[in-house]
């Protein structure tokens, strides 16, 4: 009754989620330089609108204002290329962070099924031993029964726990690679649940306390003292 689990060495660190960290940081940093270019541009270009528009009040000759033109078609065409770009950058910075949040998803299902695989292999190793007990627990008592009847109980309870638990065992192996698929493929959780912690075990009450007081009385004509104990708590 081996386990066979087709995931047992599935999990390995995937060098996907550090190209995609290295490329969304290499795209922010471009991004951000585009940006304070965009600006620059942008400045530039209210200087030549505003040298442009000296110029005419100051009636320069055509050649003059044609170059100061020139130089406002430039920074438009410079700042509509920047605004473009940066637009491909942030489209570009939300696919990379997407990709990330489905590589730190993968990789945490990958991790639980690991785990859900490790439980797996530890129950069909512990049942079959139980199995193998089992019947030999059933041989022994047999023999027993013959002259303890009292073994009669224990040999009728080995006997149909040995025909039922290999069925149960197949039920649940079938389920938990079940439940390691599902995981992988996105159908359950994607961390296992949390393990309770034991509740702490009450506190012992108080030691009880006594004090003693001393009454007299009459023995034979005579005062006498004893002393009566008094439980505080």
């Amino acid at each position: 009754m081996g386990s066979n689990f087709k995931y047992r060495a599935l999990i390995a660190m995937s060098l996907f989620k550090l190209n995609a960290e290295k490329n969304l940081q290499k795209t922010l940093d471009v991004t951000k330089s585009i940006a304070a270019r965009l600006i620059t541009a942008k400045t530039l270009l209210a200087e030549h609108h505003a040298t442009a528009k000296q110029l005419v009040r100051d009636n320069a000759d055509d050649a003059t204002h044609d170059k100061a033109q020139n130089k406002n078609r430039a920074a438009q065409i410079r700042i509509h290329t920047l605004s473009a770009t940066l637009i491909e950058t942030d489209q570009q910075i939300l696919q990379l962070e997407n990709d990330l949040t489905v590589a730190a998803d993968k990789k945490q299902r990958e991790a639980a099924a690991l785990e859900v695989e490790e439980i797996a292999e530890g129950f069909t190793s512990a049942a079959s031993d139980v199995v193998t007990s089992l019947a030999a627990l059933a041989l022994q008592t047999e023999s027993m029964a013959r002259f303890l009847p009292d073994a009669a109980g224990l040999h009728s309870f080995a006997v149909r726990a040995k025909a039922e638990l290999p069925g149960s065992i197949e039920w649940l192996t079938m389920l938990i690679r079940a439940y390691t698929d599902d995981v992988l493929a996105g159908y359950a959780k994607a961390a296992l649940p949390q393990v309770e912690a034991a509740a702490p075990p009450p506190a012992p009450p108080p030691p009880t306390q006594w004090a003693f007081s001393v009454k007299p009385h009459q023995v034979d004509g005579c005062q006498r003292y004893c002393s009566n104990p008094t439980r505080i708590f």
